[in-house]
């Protein structure tokens, strides 16, 4: 990989997080952490992030909140929310969460394994931040 990419994970659940930077670090990715929304969001404005993976139910500001913040205010960074459950069954939060515009939906669990893929998958998606960077 030429330039690192910035991955910003952001999950309340502190062995999602020690699990995801140290996969994703590996592999030669920036892995910025939040334990919440109020925390994603302050990543980002203090520089680009090329891609988030987004946890629903957090505290502080909660995923779809979160969400909604980072599509209007950074509109060309994709958001791939995650989901275990909660109150209402898991597949409702990630309906909803696709019906808000996420790039994609992901039931927990996830491995690492299945991050670095989505991560793959999306080269132009990834990309158009590098080029947001330099202009």
């Amino acid at each position: 990989m030429a330039t690192a990419k910035t991955v910003l994970i952001a999950d309340d659940d502190k062995l999602i997080l020690s699990t995801f930077r140290y996969a994703l670090t590996k592999r030669g990715y920036n892995v910025l952490l939040a334990e919440n929304g109020a925390e994603a969001i302050a990543h980002l404005e203090r520089g680009p992030v090329d891609i988030v993976f987004l946890d629903v139910i957090m505290p502080e500001k909660e995923g779809l909140e979160t969400l909604l913040e980072i599509m209007r205010r950074f509109p060309s960074v994709p958001v791939h929310v995650m989901s275990g459950g909660g109150t209402r069954s898991k597949q409702d939060f990630l309906a909803v969460a696709q019906s808000f515009g996420a790039t994609s939906v992901i039931r927990k669990p996830v491995t690492p394994p299945e991050l670095v893929k989505i991560i793959e998958e999306l080269p132009r998606a990834i990309g158009s931040n590098e080029e947001k960077k330099t202009a």
